[in-house]
């Protein structure tokens, strides 16, 4: 696909271009795995963006979007661009429309090849024909509608007006060279005054880099969810053993990382994106040897839990609250006692994997269901309740696990 460059500016290492790409050109050079990009959220409602299809009848401008190139190394000859593959950054929704408006545009053309008089059928007749073949291109009678009316008002042929309507110069910016970790940063600024990415999206982009250590490490049944996938509170609600929430995961390890629970919420992804944070304090867990052992304690404490407590090792290991008080509290221990961080996983799987009656699961939900949510925030009493808990077991507490107890002591 060939590129037009307009303007370029540098930015350290990369270069942004700003190219004019033909729209038919762009729409036909789409990856087959556009929308699987890991730092772009899933495809969202959006009556504006349904509404493309008018835009594109009236040949009006469309927003600019970003593209990043995934050759490193590429340069404009004479001002000119071969693109090769492709990420799109920012504009997916209005890409995706793109796309399944041109691919109804196809589907227009076949069927007036055939039967010019469709131009004349009404909406329902429409929709009843070609119900099936447009769910197919996830689109919609009121699309096909308005491309027929379109058609119908034109004064050349059925050919030359629908190919027309792609016949024409988009603009973007082409990143060249971006590092992942400022693709993820341009993804969040991009998207900073639009409907709001979720905070568990968020952690996920900023740490996307777990994920190839997580598929790497070859833990049968082990699998990540992604809140793209299946939002955190459909997924705390039908876990199976073995799957693991990825924004879960995340807050768990910056829990252990701290030695006190964290909160999943907009002050942490602030945090997080702060020009000052200084993400070298991490640099002793991100490694293979950290994560190789903290889902191996996962997926040893998922077992173990719950061949002895079913369902209720199941869900309490499926909320966000559990895993961040579990993990808080080895963190602690790891640093109270000035281990590492492997060693303090290998004592909290031993600990309570050996020994599972010390954490006391059947009276858990009992008494969690018996707190007063009118006086208390049940999100920060859990995980804390879970915190001393585990602090106590790490600690050689012998006694089972005494949760009225622990849960009282937030009302303190």
């Amino acid at each position: 696909m060939k590129a037009e460059v307009k303007d370029v500016i540098t930015e350290g290492s990369s270069y942004c271009y700003l190219v004019s790409i033909k729209l038919s050109d762009y729409i036909k050079n789409l990856p087959d795995n556009y929308m699987n990009y890991e730092v772009q959220r899933e495809i969202v409602n959006n009556t504006y963006l349904d509404n493309l299809i008018q835009t594109i009848i009236d040949n009006r401008h469309i927003p600019l979007m970003v593209l990043v190139a995934e050759n490193s190394d590429l340069k404009p000859i004479n001002k000119i661009i071969d693109l090769g593959a492709f990420k799109v950054l920012d504009g997916l929704q209005r890409t995706y429309r793109l796309k399944v408006i041109y691919d109804t545009i196809a589907l227009a053309a076949d069927e007036l090849a055939v039967n010019p008089d469709i131009t004349d059928v009404g909406r329902l007749q429409l929709s009843r024909q070609f119900n099936v073949k447009l769910a197919l291109i996830n689109s919609s009678v009121l699309i096909l509608e308005k491309l027929l009316a379109y058609v119908k008002r034109q004064e050349v042929s059925v050919s030359e007006s629908l190919n027309k309507l792609y016949d024409r110069r988009q603009w973007f910016e082409l990143w060249v060279g971006l590092e992942p970790r400022e693709e993820v940063n341009k993804m969040l600024i991009l998207n900073a005054g639009h409907k709001a990415v979720k905070n568990q999206h968020q952690l996920e982009l900023l740490f996307s880099n777990m994920l190839p250590l997580f598929k790497q490490l070859g833990f049968k049944g082990f699998t990540v969810i992604r809140e793209k996938e299946v939002p955190s509170i459909t997924y705390s609600k039908n876990r199976i053993p073995g799957q693991f929430h990825f924004s879960h995961l995340i807050t768990a390890i910056l829990s252990f990382n701290a030695g006190k629970p964290i909160t999943n919420n907009v002050n942490l992804i602030q945090k997080t994106q702060a020009e000052d944070f200084d993400d070298s304090i991490f640099d002793h867990l991100i490694n293979y040897n950290f994560f190789y052992q903290f889902i191996g304690t996962l997926m040893g404490l998922d077992k173990k839990l719950t061949a002895r407590y079913d369902g209720a090792a199941v869900k309490w290991l499926g909320r966000e609250t559990s895993l961040t008080g579990l993990f808080a509290a080895c963190g602690k221990y790891a640093q109270e006692h000035e281990i590492s961080s492997v060693e303090s996983l290998q004592i909290l799987e031993k600990k309570i994997g050996d020994h599972p009656d010390v954490l006391r699961l059947d009276t858990f939900e009992i008494v969690r269901n018996s707190m007063d949510l009118a006086k208390i925030n049940i999100g920060s009493v859990n995980k804390r309740a879970v915190f001393l808990a585990t602090n106590d077991i790490l600690n050689d507490i012998t006694t089972a696990a005494d949760w009225l107890a622990y849960f009282k002591k937030e009302q303190w």
